[in-house]
């Protein structure tokens, strides 16, 4: 909401008279203005939208505090360290544990996809790319928390990253995943030991 106007009409010389009123409305209107010298605690009854292509500028100096929760929406850029603290901090992925069934899984939505231990039939999962962005990472796991001691049920997971073929996470075995966004395909960055062909490509690859 913004402040009305003390005369809408606008005064037109300099001797029409100002009443209680208007001379009231200015007054609380300018009471209500946010110091922008000397600072304040405001408790607006309403948001605060900011548009325009002006835009808020935060000097290298001062610091803008969040104590409650803040949405941020669009493209960041973030040329700076960005540092957690206290005990409270910290980054939450998106997590979707996936079910006992195949399922197309929308990649940009996620980063860590949890495949069941239990699964009941070999499963196909489906990562697709719209709307993705370049550099997106989204880990594939299927681990458990007993998983030192303990195997997965006897069937395994297909996972189709849009390639020729699908990954085939083995039964009775843990297994992971990390795939990123190249703005092309999904490219495998890491993922857990193998014995297939295409190990022999990266076996004793380091000296």
């Amino acid at each position: 909401m913004t402040f009305s106007r003390a005369k809408p009409s606008g005064w037109s010389d300099d001797i029409s008279t100002i009443t209680a009123t208007e001379i009231n409305t200015i007054d609380l209107n300018q009471s209500r203005a946010i110091d922008g010298t000397g600072g304040g605690t405001y408790t607006p009854s309403g948001a605060l939208t900011l548009g325009g292509a002006g835009g808020v500028n935060i000097a290298n100096t001062n610091t803008l505090t969040v104590a409650g929760a803040m949405t941020v929406s669009g493209t960041q850029t973030l040329s700076g360290q960005l540092v957690l603290s206290g005990s409270g901090a910290a980054i939450r992925y998106r997590v979707l544990s996936l079910p006992d069934s195949n399922l197309t899984v929308l990649g940009r939505q996620y980063d860590v996809l949890l495949v069941p231990s239990n699964l009941t039939a070999t499963r196909l999962y489906t990562l697709t790319s719209t709307g993705a962005q370049v550099g997106h990472v989204v880990r594939i796991v299927r681990a458990d928390v007993n998983m030192g001691n303990t195997a997965p049920s006897a069937f395994g997971a297909n996972l189709d990253l849009g390639g020729t073929g699908p990954w085939a996470m083995r039964p009775s075995k843990w297994s992971y995943v990390h795939v990123l966004w190249t703005g092309s395909q999904w490219q495998p960055v890491a993922w857990s030991p193998t014995t297939i062909d295409f190990a022999n490509a990266v076996r004793d690859s380091w000296s």
